[in-house]
């Protein structure tokens, strides 16, 4: 277990953490970082135990429902008993390094946030969240030459989107389920926005830089952000939807390939200087 030292840490535990320093790698007291780490990882491996039914302890409604500042500490503790022993020297974990770090009464709210952030810096979900925006990019100058058209783009992209969206559900499984308590459900409605957001706003300066090339421009109710959140929301609802269904079939794909061409297409102005919903009025009227 390994903890990555590239990522910003004081910077994504920032106002969810008592102090800046706890989570520091370069704290002169090593073992203080390891303690923080420890924690926030104990709680991401039982929520997804508790997700996937792996979890000896019994649920009380919602899988959330039984992570407890107790739970956390013994989970730790285990982990701690998988370090190298020149890594575990001087760590300790207890109750009191928790309420440290997460003190008072909103201290498990915070301890929350952290777990999602945690989870945001999963290697893989980064690379997600980079790869479709670098890859449009990439594309759009084949697209302008006519070597691809949009929709083959929008189809590769979307598809690979979706998928990796569906494989990774457990960086936001957490956040959602928490939207639906109501102890918690402030917690996860600012988390969850925080995810959606990093997602979209990796492709506004894919819109922006493919209505530069292309010399379109979008009806006057979206702009690049606008459509970014759009599409991101999609694809979520999408998400749900195959996770939910326990499979990931060729039709579900396609469909949310068609309707990301559909809402793009829809966004853009042929002209007519009308909005949405005037445009579709005028359509069928």
């Amino acid at each position: 277990m390994n903890f990555n030292e590239e990522v910003d840490w004081p910077s994504v535990f920032r106002g969810f953490i008592k102090r800046d320093s706890l989570a520091d790698p370069r704290n002169r007291r090593r073992k203080t970082f390891t303690s923080t780490m420890l924690f926030v990882e104990a709680g991401f491996r039982e929520l997804d135990d508790q997700v996937t039914g792996r979890s000896p302890v019994r649920k009380d409604g919602l899988a959330w429902a039984r992570i407890t500042r107790e739970i956390i500490v013994r989970r730790a503790r285990r982990l701690l008993a998988e370090l190298p022993p020149d890594a575990r020297r001087g760590v300790r974990i207890g109750e009191g390094g928790f309420k440290d770090r997460w003190p008072g009464l909103g201290g498990m709210s915070d301890f929350f946030m952290c777990m999602v952030r945690y989870a945001c810096t999963d290697p893989r979900w980064r690379r997600m969240l980079d790869s479709g925006p670098k890859r449009a990019l990439e594309a759009l100058p084949a697209v302008r030459r006519g070597d691809l058209s949009l929709a083959e783009l929008i189809t590769r992209i979307a598809t690979q989107d979706l998928k990796l969206w569906v494989r990774l559900a457990r960086c936001w499984l957490f956040p959602l389920l928490l939207t639906m308590d109501k102890n918690w459900k402030s917690v996860g409605h600012a988390a969850y926005g925080e995810l959606l957001d990093s997602y979209a706003q990796r492709w506004v300066p894919v819109y922006e830089n493919g209505l530069s090339q292309f010399k379109v421009t979008l009806r006057s109710d979206f702009d690049a952000v606008e459509l970014s959140h759009t599409v991101s929301a999609h694809l979520t609802g999408f998400a749900i939807r195959i996770a939910g269904r326990g499979r990931d079939d060729d039709l579900e794909t396609e469909r949310f390939a068609r309707s990301v061409q559909a809402l793009i297409y829809a966004a853009i102005d042929p002209g007519d200087g009308q909005n949405v919903p005037r445009a579709l009025d005028r359509r069928i009227g």
